[in-house]
């Protein structure tokens, strides 16, 4: 019985003893807790700062998204509807195969009487200007160096082209077709020629200026045709050429020219540049049947040889294929000819190039 008692007496000793001790370690307790909640704090506090900053990335991507600009998959541009800071609504075109990335201007909201075209807006060149891009109030607009199209619409603004004009190879297209019939482009003297026509020869009147620019050349009037609306049109993209006097590309059609006899009286010269077309394999591709591989050496073909070399016309030839094709055929024939010619011959790209009007 002794026995019992002392051993509840020694376990009430060791609880007593064990409560004393929790009591001694009770005042350390709160510390450590305070210690864990402000560490809590400080990870609340951050995710909270992070959740707002990811909110407002979100609503401005959405606002970006459906308000300002939109993807075209198929086109590989972003469509901005406005650039806050450069003041324009604009297509920006990736980088497509051989084409580099470049911006097409569809309209301004700046409102003052000058505006001045950037050449590059996020490192992309700025290249064209949409019709109708400007506000009336705007008078005067300053080219960017790049910009090698001005669309339908924009007649009434004074156009100042790039400073160092004619040092680069971008020729500034200016497209009239809906008013005066012409499409404009500016020579490095800072005039402009009018090579193509789409009205009738009734409305044909000779320009004297567009877009505050005088014209000093002419094309005469010509009967229009589907195929010659779609070379000038194509025209205005080759930016680093200038027009073809649609006159002269009717004369190939219609002839098919050697474009070397034009210009060239002596039979020794004459026969010395055809002898260049008939040694210059390289530039005409055949097939295993001994025709014609491709549309630019048809092309060619029925140039140098009045098309009678292929059984057809030049302008048969040259209408079964679009327009690009005849421009690189020409490229071609010039560029591997050019060798043969005496300095005072003309090329056959100047040649097309060449025989407008003189405007005063």
């Amino acid at each position: 019985m002794s026995d019992i008692k002392e051993t509840n007496e020694n376990l009430e000793k060791e609880n007593i003893e064990e409560i004393k001790d929790r009591k001694e370690e009770k005042p350390s307790s709160p510390s450590k807790k305070k210690k864990k909640t402000a560490y809590r704090r400080m990870i609340e506090y951050r995710i909270k700062i992070a959740s707002i900053v990811v909110g407002a990335i979100a609503v401005l991507l959405i606002l970006f998204f459906t308000c300002i600009a939109g993807y075209s998959f198929s086109a590989k541009a972003w469509h901005v509807k406005f650039d806050p800071i450069h003041g324009y609504s604009y297509t920006y075109y990736l980088k497509k195969d051989f084409t580099p990335a470049h911006i097409v201007i569809n309209s301004c909201s700046k409102s003052g009487s000058s505006v001045t075209i950037p050449d590059t807006i996020w490192g992309a060149r700025v290249e064209e200007i949409s019709d109708d891009a400007f506000r009336s109030g705007v008078k005067e607009v300053k080219l960017g160096k790049y910009v090698y199209s001005v669309g339908e619409g924009n007649g009434d603004k004074h156009f100042i082209l790039p400073d160092g004009y004619g040092a680069t190879p971008y020729y500034v297209t200016f497209k009239d077709k809906e008013a005066s019939g012409f499409y404009y482009k500016a020579f490095p003297d800072a005039t402009l020629v009018a090579y193509a026509y789409f009205n009738t020869q009734d409305k044909y009147t000779v320009p004297t200026n567009y877009g505050g620019l005088s014209v000093s050349q002419a094309t005469d009037y010509y009967g229009n045709t589907t195929y010659l609306t779609e070379l000038a049109e194509t025209l205005v993209s080759c930016h680093s050429m200038l027009p073809y006097n649609m006159s002269r590309v009717i004369e190939v059609m219609e002839n098919g020219i050697n474009p070397y006899f034009f210009s060239i009286e002596d039979e020794d010269t004459i026969s010395r540049v055809q002898n260049v077309f008939n040694h210059l394999p390289k530039i005409y591709k055949y097939d295993a049947a001994g025709n014609p591989a491709d549309g630019e050496t048809e092309i060619k073909l029925a140039i140098t040889n009045a098309g009678g070399g292929i059984g057809k016309t030049a302008k048969e030839v040259m209408e079964s294929y679009p327009p690009i094709t005849f421009i690189n055929a020409e490229k071609d024939l010039t560029f591997n000819t050019v060798d043969a010619l005496l300095n005072d011959t003309q090329s056959f790209g100047d040649w097309l190039s060449s025989g407008f009007t003189k405007v005063s």
